[in-house]
């Protein structure tokens, strides 16, 4: 992900002040053109004059040398996880045919402190035109660490330059912004929690310990004109017949996860947080939960469904035959998941009849919300609520009413420890309630 050319080059146009050393020569001035006066000595209003012009002229200066340089800023990797390291390279490159003024540079970053920097950068050689000039560019680096989910504005680079007396200081603003999408942290969830497997194309929740072979299912009897490069020899050799191979005949299974992203639902959601900090805590716990099981479940075979209860932002992940950059979409629309305002329920997603189990991950939604998101279980089918926060009795009590496993969590718990304490609550719940 870069920015070229098009968009980098700014030139250095009024942002000039003196520094202390001239703010120091124009006192001077003062001083002595003061005491030339009260002391009827002409000749020191020359000195003063001198001593005056002197910061003017490096005003000057800063203000009519142009610096054209050429900002490309590479992340590294592109899309990074929150809290994890990602490396930043600049190349600043001098497009003016004279020698671009040394300096100082920070690239602006919207969390604290502000600026990533500051840094020395050198003075750079003239551009000759068609030629590669040497000492023309120079690469900068530099490796921040985003502190949570988003989509955020890094830049513009700030530049700051001094006159060769150091009286006067020039600043400009370079390469303008661009976006790093950092996703929520995936946490893999091991052996430690249930296990989704597929039968017959339906999806059942079930312990880590399962009877059968792989083999088994992977493979049937051998008909008539089946070709012998579908033999399965292993299951031939265990059932004593000729097994062949059907893996085209297998369904994908069906999972739909279902995510409250209405603000409502969410006590301890802000107004307007913006992206440098966590709209709600309890909510941020929701988007993590939603990556790390999506992600699960759709490396496992699964197709997965997104529901949101407000107007919909989550790209779809399909099967995981689809092709591997569904995983890298979901995760990037993650990045930029937001609290909404409610919706009508008439315009929210139709319940549909796909077989298998549903995910739901909410607070403490409204009863309209909470009876909404309880009727999205199928009567036969597993449906597991991860409610979130210190509120989830009302919303606890209305899904086990309807039938629903209810897991609840805190927001600072790992996903990887609720996906584990499933079967505990599935054992307590027992599957009862109305459908």
């Amino acid at each position: 992900m870069r920015v070229g050319p098009a968009g980098g080059s700014r030139f250095n146009g009024g942002a000039t002040r003196l520094t202390l050393r001239g703010w120091c020569f124009l006192a001077a001035a003062v001083m002595i053109a003061v005491f030339a006066y009260s002391a009827g000595l002409s000749e020191l209003l020359y000195a003063a004059c001198f001593l005056a012009v002197l910061p003017v002229v490096a005003l000057l200066l800063a203000r009519l040398r142009r610096m054209r340089l050429t900002v490309v800023r590479t992340f590294t990797p592109r899309v990074v996880s929150a809290g994890s390291p990602a490396v930043v390279d600049i190349e600043v490159t001098n497009q003016s045919r004279t020698a671009s003024p040394a300096g100082t540079w920070a690239d602006r970053i919207p969390w604290a402190p502000g600026t990533a920097g500051p840094g020395i950068l050198p003075s750079l050689s003239a551009m000759v035109p068609h030629y590669a000039t040497e000492g023309a560019a120079t690469r900068l680096s530099y490796t921040l660490r985003p502190p949570a989910r988003g989509v955020y504005d890094i830049g513009p680079l700030e530049v700051e330059s001094i006159d060769p007396f150091s009286l006067g200081r020039g600043h400009a603003s370079l390469g303008g912004v661009q976006q790093l999408f950092v996703i929520p942290t995936v946490v893999p969830f091991g052996e430690g929690g249930p296990m989704i497997v597929a039968g017959d194309g339906n999806a059942r929740l079930v312990q880590r310990h399962v009877s059968g072979n792989d083999d088994d299912l992977m493979t049937r009897e051998y008909r008539s004109g089946d070709a012998l490069r579908r033999v399965h020899w292993r299951a031939s050799a265990r059932h004593g017949e000729l097994m062949v191979r059907q893996e085209e005949q297998r369904t994908y299974p069906e999972a739909r996860l279902l995510i409250d992203t209405v603000r409502s639902g969410y006590d301890d959601a802000l107004t307007d947080a913006g992206f440098t900090a966590a709209d709600s805590y309890a909510f941020e716990w929701a988007v993590k939960m939603l990556a790390s099981l999506g992600i699960h479940l759709h490396r496992a075979g699964f197709r997965v469904q997104v529901i949101e209860t407000g107007a919909g932002q989550v790209s779809a992940l399909g099967d995981a035959n689809s092709g591997g950059g569904q995983d890298h979409e979901f995760l990037l629309s993650l990045a930029s998941l937001r609290l909404t305002d409610a919706i009508p329920t008439e315009q929210r997603a139709e319940r549909t009849d796909a077989p298998g189990p549903i995910f739901a991950i909410l607070a403490d939604p409204d009863p309209r919300t909470a009876d909404w998101i309880a009727g999205q279980r199928h009567g036969s089918e597993i449906g597991i609520a991860f409610i979130v926060g210190g509120r989830f009795e009302e919303a606890h009590q209305r899904l086990s009413d309807w039938g629903w496993i209810c897991v609840p969590v805190r927001d600072d718990e790992d996903p990887a420890l609720a996906w584990a304490s499933v079967s505990r609550f599935a054992s307590l719940t027992g599957f009862h309630g109305r459908g």
